[in-house]
């Protein structure tokens, strides 16, 4: 029993993921309510061979026009009571999401949906199941190409409530047909309606994203599959993403695509391109190749808060620009300011007292000047005049006489030299003489005559504590005549 309900489970598992068409309903009557007790009817709808379901996901076949081909179905009643299933083929299409489906039973076939040949009616016991065959026929006017169709188990409820009324429900599952007539193929995919959009975010540092919408149209003869790559600005995405395929595209079908691009930062317009590769499926051992489609797709992506930023931005650089401007001209005008005070300053005081200022600091200069000059002499001339004065030095006595032109003149060495009268000077004489000539004097008490005394030269020196008085007054006078200078520039 656990293995009938997973083998029941596995089916109908299969059976929605090769998109049957389930749950058809065609109303029969205005209103209906549920019969009490109504047996719950489950089935399932599967490719085949002879001996039972096999693995294929749909029937597909390619036959040259005016072939014909047998092949087969499985219908199992997954309930647990027997039941009656009518059996039908109609031309398949495939919606706008991409699921595959067939026409109504109400609706007339044209197409493939004519080429096959099947039972009206099969009857299942409860859990059990049964292979039904079917016969495909190709008209021999048939054009080359794909061509969906659909074959179905279809069950009919009727239900009536107490005023009479009645209410039929068709529910159908059934499995997809595809009849590749053999011929020229000529796959071709055609995009149109291309629209972007850009989505922005507040934060600054963040891209956007770019969502673009476009329809692809299968404008060939054969099925078509899609693969492409969406650029918008620095963004790029390739689609169909995992889990959300586009699906096939049979011909003369419309699909819409939206895709979003992410990693496009607002650069007021974002430019880029949609390339839409096609592929054309194999079914006779063939794959036609089909042509990628490019055109060209762009947004307009305003930097909203990057702009606020910079405008945040440039709004600081401003304000702080515009304060040290202003604070410069407030320091310029206290300046105007200032001198305009002391302008007037001068101008209510008395006229004379610039000039007598300018005459003080000039006098004060050369005072000044004078001092230093004072401070920087070698020493001062001091006369001693004092005959008693005790001297350890050496005094030199001179006295000059005029000669004869017969006399003789002094040698360097002290000796006399004979004149032209061969006499000898008497007023020159050797080391020890003591007259009034000229000599060296030798005594210990450094006496002279009383008629030599006033001749002597008067004695020369240095008296240190004058010069440190004079030098520091110069100093101070200097010192006096940078301050009064100093004064009258800064007025």
């Amino acid at each position: 029993m656990f293995r009938n309900v997973m083998t029941r489970q596995r089916l109908a598992a299969l059976a929605a993921a090769l998109g049957l068409v389930a749950a058809t309903v065609v109303p029969t009557a205005a209103s209906a309510a549920e019969e009490p007790g109504a047996p719950a009817v489950r089935w399932a709808v599967t490719p085949a061979d002879e001996s039972g379901s096999d693995d294929r996901f749909s029937i597909q076949h390619a036959l040259d026009a005016g072939e014909s081909v047998t092949d087969f179905i499985s219908v199992q009643n997954l309930g647990v009571e027997e039941a009656a299933f009518s059996l039908s083929a109609a031309d398949g299409f495939t919606t706008r999401s991409g699921r595959f489906d067939m026409l109504a039973s109400d609706k007339e076939s044209v197409d493939a949906g004519t080429w096959v040949e099947i039972a009206d009616e099969v009857t299942i016991a409860g859990g059990d199941s049964s292979v039904v065959p079917f016969t495909i026929t190709v008209p021999e006017q048939a054009e080359p190409g794909d061509h969906p169709a659909g074959v179905a188990a279809s069950v009919i409820t009727t239900q009536s409530s107490g005023d009479g009324a009645s209410l039929g429900v068709e529910s159908r599952v059934g499995v997809k047909l595809i009849t590749r007539v053999k011929g020229e193929l000529t796959p071709a995919l055609e995009v149109s309606g291309v629209e972007a959009t850009y989505h922005g975010t507040w934060n600054p540092l963040s891209p956007g994203e770019v969502t673009a919408t476009f329809e692809l149209t299968n404008a060939g003869n054969t099925r078509l599959t899609v693969a492409g790559i969406a650029s918008a600005g620095t963004g790029e995405i390739a689609f169909p993403a995992d889990g959300d395929p586009v699906g096939d595209l049979l011909p003369g079908d419309t699909r819409e695509v939206t895709v979003a691009i992410d990693g496009t930062w607002p650069t007021f317009y974002a430019p880029g391109e949609l390339v839409v590769t096609p592929a054309a499926e194999a079914m006779d051992g063939t794959t036609p190749e089909a042509d990628a489609v490019t055109v060209d797709l762009g947004a307009w992506a305003m930097p909203w808060s990057q702009l606020l930023v910079l405008l945040a931005l440039a709004l600081i650089i401003a304000a702080l620009t515009w304060n040290r401007r202003r604070g410069r001209r407030r320091m310029e005008e206290l300046l105007q300011q200032a001198r305009e005070e002391g302008r007037r300053t001068a101008e209510s005081g008395d006229a004379s007292a610039p000039m007598r200022m300018r005459r003080r600091h000039r006098l004060a200069m050369l005072a000044a000047l004078v001092l230093a000059a004072f401070a920087s002499a070698p020493g001062a001339a001091v006369a001693a005049t004092e005959a008693d004065d005790d001297a350890d030095g050496v005094s030199v006595h001179v006295n000059i006489t005029e000669l004869d032109d017969g006399g003789v003149d002094p040698g360097a060495d002290g000796q006399t030299e004979p004149g032209d009268d061969g006499e000898t000077d008497p007023g020159v004489g050797d080391d020890t003489a003591t007259d009034a000539g000229v000599g060296t004097d030798t005594t210990d008490d450094a006496s002279t005559d009383a008629d030599d005394s006033g001749d002597d030269l008067p004695t020369t020196g240095l008296d240190l504590s004058l010069t440190i008085a004079l030098g520091a007054a110069g100093i101070a006078a200097c010192a006096a005549g940078v301050h009064f200078f100093r004064r009258r520039t800064v007025r």
